[in-house]
């Protein structure tokens, strides 16, 4: 106010108070319209910020940040529940401590190659938890440099426990379809989806011929409509049926063959 009262007006003479009044108030009411706009921007960037957070956080997969010699540095809240520890007991642990022992050699020589080349790269690992319990993961990592001369390696990892463990179960289930004894698998609708090697050797239909056709195309008349009844009554109430059954093979011979029929449901929704 002292200032703008020595401020001579344009002609030179003294500056009336109410001029001056108007002025200072002018500036008063901008001042506080700058303000509210930098209240409003600061609520914004908060809101921001506090999304972020809490994606990064609760994101369904874990987040790391390791140092160039592998030191934990950063971690969020699905991390921490993955591997079983209290986040910040994770801070500064070594990574190479929640490895299962038979994948750490592995992880060395994939952490010193990420290093090296400093791409993106992914890798699976046999992971282990704060109770010592183990769980498949997949690894995505990539690793930058940062400001101030530091580096760092990003990895999001999930657990993969679930599909190695459908992977095996399919595995184990191919090895077992391709027995010494004929198998078909049919849809539901009873229409044949796949035969095993066995299957040819016994019927002389290759796979080609069978897939897509019904199981009656082997049918040898022999048994009568009560017979098939019988069985798909066995199958509705038990889900599975054994007995003798006559077939007949793609060049027409008659055989007798003990069959072992399963009916495979879903589990409800």
């Amino acid at each position: 106010e002292a200032r703008l009262a020595r401020t001579p007006a344009a002609d030179g003479s003294p500056r009336p108070a109410e001029e001056l009044l108007h002025e200072l108030r002018v500036h008063q009411v901008e001042l506080e319209m700058q303000n509210d706009e930098l209240r409003r921007a600061q609520v914004i960037i908060e809101e921001s910020r506090d999304r972020y957070v809490d994606l990064y956080d609760f994101a369904p997969v874990g987040y790391l940040t390791l140092s160039r010699e592998g030191m934990i540095a950063e971690a969020n809240l699905t991390a921490a529940d993955m591997l079983g520890v209290e986040r910040k007991k994770l801070l500064t642990r070594r990574f190479a401590h929640f490895v299962a022992p038979e994948d750490n050699e592995h992880w060395h020589r994939y952490f010193m190659r990420a290093v090296k080349h400093g791409e993106r790269q992914g890798c699976e690992l046999a992971l282990k938890r704060g109770d010592s319990a183990v769980f498949h993961a997949h690894l995505d990592c990539l690793y930058m440099g940062a400001g101030g001369g530091t580096h760092a390696m990003r990895i999001a990892f999930a657990d993969i426990t679930e599909r190695k463990r459908a992977e095996e179960e399919l595995r184990i289930a191919a090895i077992a379809f391709e027995s010494q004894q004929g198998m078909i698998v049919t849809d539901p609708k009873g229409v044949i989806v796949r035969v095993n090697r066995a299957f040819t050797r016994l019927t002389g239909y290759s796979a080609e011929e069978a897939v897509g056709q019904p199981p009656a195309m082997l049918k040898s008349g022999r048994q009568d409509g009560a017979f098939y009844q019988r069985m798909w009554q066995a199958l509705e109430q038990k889900h599975y049926w054994q007995g003798e059954m006559w077939n007949k093979r793609k060049n027409g011979k008659i055989y007798a063959e003990w069959l072992t029929v399963s009916a495979v449901t879903a589990p409800p929704l």
